[in-house]
């Protein structure tokens, strides 16, 4: 199997087959400052509290250590939680154990959250206007296009997991904002953004997203 299809493919069949939610909330208190907060559900390890993807972890300790390896900031994490579900709550037959994990940083620049974010993450700032690029991968790109017939066996039978998945992103900004996006919905001080993941893997024009805030 072609090494980048391994390294991508496998971890998204676990990722969004009925067992993980994942929502990103970016708000800005003005141009140059803000708060990220990320929650996420995911499977958890037979015997442990370990998550079963390995780049979504379940502890505060190894959430820190996989970010200082990105970001070329000094992150502090607050308002970590951590809760195992219960069974009431798991209604996929595959993974018995799952929690739920939460946490949020703040910045004082939003080049800092380059490496912190899911996916790409590029900022250009003007006077009092930011510019912001996400980039998030699929599975068309060009090591894919490479695979063999069984291994676009898998992609298609991946694809057909995933037909009803979604991963949110909202952004909050002041009222007397204004803001315009090439994808998702905007509103009066938010901007909404759902991937559809099927589209995501079989479409490489779905994974480019900008969005542009214009603060007074």
């Amino acid at each position: 199997m072609h090494k980048s299809l391994g390294f991508f493919l496998f971890p998204i069949v676990f990722l969004f087959y009925g067992c993980f939610e994942y929502e990103e909330t970016l708000l800005f208190r003005k141009a140059n400052s803000g708060t990220i907060e990320i929650a996420y559900t995911v499977p958890l390890k037979k015997d442990s509290s370990e998550s079963l993807i390995r780049f979504l972890p379940t502890s505060k300790e190894e959430i820190l250590s996989k970010l200082k390896k990105k970001a070329n900031i000094n992150i502090v994490i607050r308002d970590f939680t951590f809760r195992e579900l219960e069974k009431n709550e798991i209604t996929d037959p595959y993974f018995k154990r799952k929690a739920k994990v939460s946490y949020k940083i703040d910045f004082e620049d939003p080049s800092e959250l380059e490496g912190v974010l899911l996916g790409g993450f590029s900022l250009k700032a003007k006077s009092k206007t930011v510019t912001i690029k996400r980039e998030f991968p699929n599975l068309t790109d060009n090591g894919i296009l490479e695979a063999n017939v069984g291994e676009r066996k898998i992609i298609s039978e991946t694809a057909r997991l995933l037909r009803d998945g979604r991963i949110q992103f909202r952004v909050l900004f002041p009222k007397d904002s204004e803001c315009s996006s090439n994808r998702g919905s905007v509103g009066l001080g938010n901007l909404v953004y759902q991937i559809p993941l099927q589209d995501s893997l079989e479409n490489p024009d779905s994974k480019n997203w900008e969005f542009r805030i214009r603060f007074f």
